[in-house]
């Protein structure tokens, strides 16, 4: 959490900050810089122009017009909040702050960081770690129902909910999307790819990109630290079907919801409906 369809309102939140200089730019001391230093983010970034925002599963990338991109990562807890004018005093957990040449204000917020500040060159964006090990973003219309299920074929031996969790086939389902997904795909995920039939795997990603466009439509989870860039939170909690609903029915009523765990994580599903 967040999750591709928080880190998409958020992009879509700040799509009109763009064609303004980074003024100045501040980094705490405990800021999350992976794959390269904070002199260099300061170096690359500063007097930089904003060009656009973009976004490859939940990583969020900042276009600049030097051609190096800011990826931010929010991990559990993080947030970016854009602020026109006036913005409140910083709260403790602040670890980047851009301030803008027409006096608006980015604000990057971690308390547990487990958020990543990084950079990358380039359109392919393949020199950053992050980026790298990445499987195409599940809204890209290269990934057809046939190279979806190749990319799934690789892995015979995961669980289905471990195969929706790896970032390394598509990336952008975090473990509620996934639940929700396998849930409305009445797939068990306790199921392995090697025992499911392609068509049913199709399935999967046509029920994942249904769940995942209806998570932007509807703002995003809003369970704890989530809101958009100017600070609204989202309404997706209250549409979940499966999702912390264990020892209570689903959502549209068609089973009782158990809870399990795999790989440490919590997974909601429906046995009668999920086979």
């Amino acid at each position: 959490m967040p999750e591709l369809p928080e880190v998409e309102t958020i992009r879509r939140s700040l799509a009109h900050v763009v064609d303004v200089k980074i003024k100045t730019l501040r980094l705490s001391r405990l800021a999350p810089v992976e794959t390269t230093t904070p002199t260099r983010v300061r170096r690359e970034l500063s007097g930089a122009k904003l060009m656009a925002w973009q976004r490859w599963g939940k990583y969020l990338l900042m276009e600049t017009d030097r051609g190096v991109q800011l990826v931010l990562h929010l991990g559990m807890s993080g947030q970016l909040r854009f602020f026109a004018k006036e913005a409140p005093p910083a709260p403790k957990h602040t670890h980047l702050e851009l301030h803008l040449s027409d006096g608006a204000l980015l604000r990057f917020v971690d308390a547990r960081r487990f958020g990543t500040l990084s950079l990358s060159w380039g359109e392919e964006r393949r020199d950053n770690p992050f980026l790298a090990r990445l499987g195409p973003d599940y809204f890209d219309p290269k990934v057809t129902p046939k190279v979806f299920v190749g990319r799934c074929r690789r892995h015979p031996k995961l669980s289905l909910k471990a195969m929706a969790l790896n970032q390394g086939v598509a990336a952008g389902l975090g473990n509620i999307y996934a639940c929700e997904a396998l849930y409305r795909a009445e797939l068990d995920p306790r199921r392995l790819v090697g025992a499911t039939k392609d068509q049913e795997l199709a399935a999967f990603l046509k029920q994942s990109r249904a769940t995942l466009a209806e998570g932007i439509q509807r703002g995003g989870v809003s369970m704890r630290d989530y809101f958009d860039g100017l600070g609204h939170r989202g309404v997706m909690k209250e549409f979940l079907r499966v999702y912390d609903r264990e020892g209570t029915p689903a959502l549209d009523g068609r089973g009782l919801v158990h809870r399990i765990v795999q790989n440490a994580r919590s997974t909601f599903f429906v046995p009668e409906v999920q086979q």
